[in-house]
C-alpha cells in the first residue's frame, strides 16, 4: 500500500465522518455502525474550529482514516483516530499517532493526553509504543434535566454580554485556566462555539470576579446531538471552596440547557479529580461511557485531586 498522511481538507470531512462512525460504532459492536453518535457533528465541528488540527490518512490514494488533535495552549489532546474497519490491523493507525505528535509539538504544548477504552489491549498498546501510559479512570456522565430548572445567582451567558463584556469575560477565563494549569487556554473553544452557533459559554461570577464558566454544545450539528447539552470543557477558580462553586456551575448550566429546550446535560471528569468527580456525581450525574486517561511521559497534568475541571477526551 500507497501510505500518506496530510491535512484533511474540507470536501473530505463527510467520507472521514462515515469512517469515524464505522470504526467506532463496528468496535461498540452497533447493529448499524453508521448510527454511532446519532446527528452529532464531531468532526465537522473540530474541523471548522480548527482546520490545521485534522489529518487524512490516505491508502493508495482513497481516504482510509482521520484523526484530530486538540491544542489548548499548554495542553494538547490526541483523538479522535479512526481507521476504516477492512483496512484495521495493517499498521496505518501509527502514521496518525505520528502525525498527531507532530502536531502536538511544543512549545507552547507541555501536557499531552488521550482517551482510550480500556477494554482494548490494541488501542492501549498503540499509544503505549508513543509514551502515552494509563493514568486513571475517565467518564462521561449524564443527567436529565426538568423543564423550568432555574438558574442561581451570578449567572449569565457570553453571548448576550456586550462586545467589551464578552472581551473582560475572555480575559477572565484565561486568567482562571492559567491558575488551574499554566499556561492552559481554550479561548479556541469559546470562540469556535460562539462562531459556529452550536451552543453557548456560561458564566458564574461572584459580585465582578468570575468563579467559573462552561463552555457547551448543544443540539443537533453540534458535539452533543438532539436533546442533549455537552459540557466541552468547564473549570471553577482553585483552593478552597471548589466543590461548592463547581455546583454552581452545575445548576447554571442545567438552568441554561433548560431555557433551550435541552433534557439532558452530559459532562465529563477523571478520577484522578476526585472532587469533581464527587461532585457530578452528588449532582446527579451518572456515567454513560467509561474509558481511560492516557498522559504522554507520565505527567499527571491537571489530573489532580482538588482540579474541579470537567471535560471530554474522547
Amino acid at each position: 500500500m500507497d501510505i500518506e498522511v496530510r491535512t484533511l481538507r474540507e470536501a473530505e470531512i463527510g467520507e472521514a465522518d462515515r469512517i469515524y462512525r464505522r470504526a467506532f460504532g463496528t468496535f461498540l459492536g452497533l447493529p448499524d455502525p453508521l448510527s454511532f453518535d446519532g446527528d452529532a457533528e464531531v468532526l465537522r465541528c473540530r474541523w471548522t474550529a480548527d482546520p490545521d488540527s485534522a489529518s487524512a490518512l490516505l491508502s493508495d490514494g482513497v481516504l482510509a482514516g482521520s484523526s484530530f488533535v486538540t491544542r489548548w495552549g499548554s495542553v494538547g489532546l490526541l483523538g479522535p483516530l479512526s481507521v476504516d474497519p477492512p483496512l484495521q490491523g495493517r499498521g496505518l493507525a501509527h502514521a496518525l499517532v505520528e502525525e498527531g505528535l507532530r502536531l502536538l509539538e511544543p512549545p507552547p504544548v507541555a501536557f499531552r493526553g488521550l482517551f482510550a477504552f480500556a477494554r482494548s489491549p490494541m488501542h492501549v498498546g498503540l499509544f503505549q509504543r508513543y509514551g502515552y501510559w494509563p493514568a486513571g479512570l475517565l467518564a462521561v456522565m449524564s443527567k436529565e434535566v426538568p423543564p423550568g430548572t432555574k438558574a442561581a445567582a451570578g449567572a449569565s451567558a457570553l453571548s448576550r454580554l456586550s462586545d467589551d463584556g464578552q472581551a473582560e469575560a475572555l480575559s477572565a477565563c484565561r486568567d482562571l485556566t492559567a491558575s488551574v494549569f499554566d499556561g492552559l487556554d481554550v479561548t479556541g473553544e469559546v470562540l469556535s462555539v460562539g462562531e459556529q452557533e452550536i451552543g453557548e459559554t456560561v458564566l458564574v461570577s461572584e459580585g465582578s470576579r468570575l468563579t467559573g464558566f462552561a463552555i457547551c454544545h448543544a443540539g443537533a450539528g453540534s458535539e452533543a446531538g438532539s436533546g442533549r447539552a455537552a459540557v466541552k470543557f468547564a473549570a471553577v477558580r482553585p483552593g478552597a471552596g471548589g466543590e461548592e462553586r463547581l455546583r454552581s456551575l452545575l445548576a447554571a448550566v442545567e438552568a441554561w440547557a433548560s431555557s433551550e429546550g435541552l433534557s439532558v446535560v452530559a459532562a465529563g471528569t477523571g478520577s484522578e479529580r476526585v472532587v469533581a468527580w464527587r461532585t457530578l456525581r452528588a449532582a446527579g450525574y451518572r456515567p454513560f461511557v467509561q474509558g481511560i486517561a492516557m498522559h504522554r511521559d507520565r505527567l499527571p497534568g491537571y489530573d489532580r485531586e482538588d482540579v474541579c475541571v470537567l471535560d471530554d477526551w474522547r
